[in-house]
C-alpha cells in the first residue's frame, strides 16, 4: 500500500501517506492544548493556537497542521495567525458546530496568508466585532498557490459583520478558492472577494454566496486579470440599492466564467460584466420568484 507507519520525534507513531505529505504532522485544540515545549505532535497533547503550531513548521516540506474539532480561537489583530511558512496545510476536523472557529473580535482581526503555497480547510470564521472586521481572510502579495478550501464566513449582527470575507493582494497568482461559504446580515459588506489589483490564474468555483453587498461580490476591478476561471457558483446579492455587480471582470482582464448562477435584487440592473472574458452558459435573474435567464443574452449567430 502508499501507507506507512513512522515515529515523530515527541510524538505518535503515525500512518502516513507520503503521496498526501511527506511533511510533520500538528495537532491544535484550545481547551486541551498547551504552547511550549513537547507539545503539538500528539492529538492527546496538542497546542493551544494555530500560529503556534504554524512557528513548529518547516518552510518547504509540506507540513499538516490539524485543527481538532470544537477549537475556538480569538483574532485581534492582522497577525493573529500568520501562515508565513511556505507549503503548510491547515486542516480542520469536525463538522456542525463542531467545525474549528476562529472569532474576529477587533476590526483587523484576520487570517494572513503571508507566503506561498498555503492549504486552508474546513474552519468556519466569525465576525464578532461590534462595529465590522475589515477582512476575514488576507491574502497578500507573497500567498501565490493558495488554496482556500470549505470555508464558512458568518457574522454574528448586522452589525458585527465582515466587511470584506476573503482580500487579495495585487499580483497574486494560482490562488483556488472552492467550496466556500459566505453569507452575511443586512449590513455594510462591500465584497466578498476583492482582487487589489492584477491576478494570474486564479480560480473562484462551487462557492455559495448570498450576501447584501454595497459593491461587486466578487470583484476583479482594480487591475486586469489573466485567466481568472469563475465557475459553479451561486451568488446572490440582496441589496435592493445602488450596489455593483455580482461578477465584475476589468474591461481588459481575461479568463472565463461559465455555469455560474447569479442573483441581484435589484429590477433591470446589469448582473456581470467583463468585455475581454468568455461567458458560458451563465444564468442569472434580479427578480425575487422569477426563473433565471441566460446571462449575458446571445446576440451572436454561430455557422
Amino acid at each position: 500500500t502508499p501507507l506507512f507507519a513512522r515515529h515523530q520525534p515527541g510524538g505518535a507513531f503515525m500512518i502516513t501517506d507520503p503521496g498526501y505529505t511527506p511533511g510533520d504532522v500538528y495537532f491544535v485544540h484550545s481547551g486541551t492544548g498547551t504552547d511550549g515545549a513537547g507539545y503539538g505532535r500528539n492529538p492527546d497533547a496538542p497546542v493551544a493556537t494555530l500560529d503556534y503550531a504554524v512557528g513548529l513548521c518547516t518552510a518547504s516540506k509540506s507540513d499538516v497542521i490539524y485543527v481538532m474539532p470544537g477549537h475556538a480561537e480569538n483574532l485581534t489583530a492582522a497577525t493573529s495567525v500568520n501562515l508565513d511558512v511556505i507549503g503548510v496545510t491547515v486542516i480542520g476536523l469536525g463538522r456542525g458546530n463542531l467545525i474549528p472557529t476562529f472569532s474576529t473580535t477587533a476590526a483587523a482581526g484576520s487570517i494572513t496568508v503571508a507566503t506561498t503555497n498555503i492549504s486552508i480547510k474546513n474552519i468556519k470564521m466569525l465576525a464578532a466585532f461590534a462595529t465590522g472586521t475589515t477582512a476575514g481572510i488576507t491574502i497578500a502579495a507573497a500567498g501565490d498557490g493558495c488554496i482556500l478550501d470549505g470555508i464558512v464566513f458568518r457574522d454574528t449582527s448586522a452589525t458585527s459583520e465582515f466587511l470584506l470575507h476573503v482580500s487579495v493582494a495585487t499580483t497574486v497568482t494560482d490562488l483556488i478558492i472552492r467550496n466556500c461559504s459566505m453569507v452575511t446580515a443586512a449590513g455594510s459588506l462591500t465584497n466578498s472577494i476583492l482582487f487589489a489589483g492584477t491576478s494570474t490564474d486564479c480560480v473562484i468555483e462551487d462557492n455559495f454566496i448570498h450576501v447584501t453587498s454595497s459593491d461587486d461580490v466578487i470583484d476583479h476591478l482594480a487591475g486586469a486579470s489573466v485567466n481568472l476561471v469563475v465557475r459553479r457558483n451561486v451568488v446572490i446579492n440582496a441589496d435592493t440599492g445602488t450596489a455593483g455587480y455580482c461578477l465584475r471582470y476589468k474591461s481588459d482582464g481575461t479568463g472565463v466564467a461559465h455555469d455560474n448562477r447569479f442573483a441581484y435584487n435589484k429590477v433591470d440592473a446589469e448582473i456581470s460584466t467583463g468585455g475581454a472574458a468568455w461567458w458560458l452558459r451563465n444564468f442569472a435573474s434580479n427578480t425575487i420568484a422569477e426563473s433565471d435567464l441566460l446571462d449575458p443574452t446571445t446576440a451572436h449567430a454561430i455557422p
